[in-house]
């Protein structure tokens, strides 16, 4: 109600003023609110923007005329947008200006145009790119938040995990791949590129480092590793590309219906699995942007001389540390596996000899070290099998679930609708 009446009081104060600008000069633009959305608003800017690149998409496609519902059916979805995104910034769930920065100049990559070109194009077609940005953002946070509830709001019962594994044979033993892969769009407009970057790579650039740098996957940020398959959990094209590979070999440019692909084997089974635990503690302080970051860098620093000089690690991290809950155990993480964490924490640590303390080195949660404290090497054949599954089922229950998630957000909402959209060019 506090918030209904602040933008109504706000919009009679407001009105003399846009009476006056207009009648100053017609031709200057005033944004408009046209819903509001808990705290957040939806103006006419944003829609017009929204509004330029779905028709833009639409003629595209060859289509000759825009749906007569699509302003309805377009500002419903930008509510909507709007609602998940304040659930993703109310659960801490966000995107870095850095990993946003690395989408740009993807998708800049893509078009065959660096980022400042892309920039430009934008200006002379005279939209923004600021909005463009803020849409990809918006994207990438939307994504995350389905994603995360997929891992934390959808339980399947173990008879389920049970039942899966039976049905599919899962636990038969055969021939299991660990494949990365780098998914780059559009085969006809991207073929050469995808050729320059099999080149790179044959030349020496690390593929985790071409992952991250190239691919156009939604699991990029975790170095692209797609899990454990057996060949019959694979695409045909999948399936030819790594047949004759060997572990650490890269496949040559793949293409499919999703697009073109390089791959890497990064490990072969058969009916064992045994992984490399490492027991691991770390100190993280938590920064978002270069300037925190190298702030971050140099605290972590004098922390790490005072570990050398004799203080002890746990105690440093638990008067340091931003991660509350390993710096409750002097920074403690357990027994980590392979894949646990992102991919640059995980490159720190299997390369340090144990005991010894890492320089300061950034992930997307801040600046670490670490220090590995012991190895071991575990068979994790049956836990590989149910996490596959559990994974494999619990995306297909949130599928169905999300929406259902969303449409209550929405219930529990205050949205009001403040004014009709003007058509674009009015």
């Amino acid at each position: 109600m506090f918030i209904k009446l602040f933008f109504n009081f706000a919009r009679i104060l407001a009105a003399p003023m846009l009476f006056l600008a207009a009648t100053q000069t017609q031709a200057q633009f005033m944004d408009r609110v046209l819903v509001i959305v808990n705290e957040d608003v939806i103006t006419q800017s944003e829609y017009d923007n929204r509004l330029e690149t779905v028709i833009a998409d639409l003629q595209q496609d060859g289509a000759t005329q825009i749906p007569p519902d699509l302003p309805k059916q377009l500002l419903q979805g930008m509510v909507t947008d709007k609602l998940q995104i304040q659930e993703a910034k109310r659960r801490g769930i966000s995107v870095s200006d850095a990993e946003l920065q690395l989408a740009m100049q993807r998708f800049a990559q893509q078009q065959n145009l660096t980022l400042e070109q892309l920039i430009g194009d934008f200006a002379r077609r005279g939209q923004s790119f600021k909005h463009f940005a803020q849409s990809v953002r918006d994207s990438l946070t939307i994504s995350r938040l389905s994603e995360f509830y997929a891992q934390t709001q959808v339980v399947v019962p173990e008879y389920e995990i049970d039942g899966f594994i039976a049905q599919n044979e899962m636990g038969e033993i055969s021939s299991e791949y660990l494949i990365a892969h780098i998914l780059i769009g559009d085969p006809e407009k991207q073929r050469t590129f995808a050729e320059q970057v099999r080149a790179e790579i044959a030349s020496g650039m690390s593929f985790q480092q071409a992952v991250l740098a190239y691919s156009e996957a939604t699991d990029a940020q975790e170095g692209g590793v797609i899990g454990w398959r057996n060949l019959k959990q694979l695409p045909e094209v999948f399936q030819n590309g790594i047949k004759d590979l060997q572990v650490g070999d890269v496949s040559d440019v793949l293409q499919s219906a999703n697009g073109l692909h390089i791959l890497k084997l990064m490990d072969l089974k058969g009916d064992r699995t045994e992984i490399i635990q490492a027991k691991v503690r770390h100190i993280l302080i938590s920064a978002d942007g270069e300037i925190a970051k190298a702030q971050a860098a140099k605290r972590l620093f004098e922390v790490r001389q005072q570990i050398l000089g004799g203080e002890d690690f746990g105690k440093m991290a638990r008067i340091y540390s931003d991660d509350s809950v390993s710096a409750a155990f002097g920074g403690d993480m357990g027994w980590v596996s392979p894949g646990e964490t992102v991919a640059e924490f995980e490159q720190v640590y299997t390369q340090m000899p144990l005991n010894q303390v890492s320089q300061p080195f950034s992930t997307q949660y801040g600046v670490h070290i670490l220090q590995v404290q012991d190895r071991r090497e575990k068979n994790i054949t049956d836990q590989m099998v149910r996490s596959r599954a559990d994974n494999i089922l619990r995306r297909q229950r949130a599928q169905r679930e999300f929406q259902q998630w969303v449409s209550e957000l929405r219930e529990q909402a205050y949205i009001e609708h403040v004014a009709e959209p003007e058509p674009l060019g009015s």
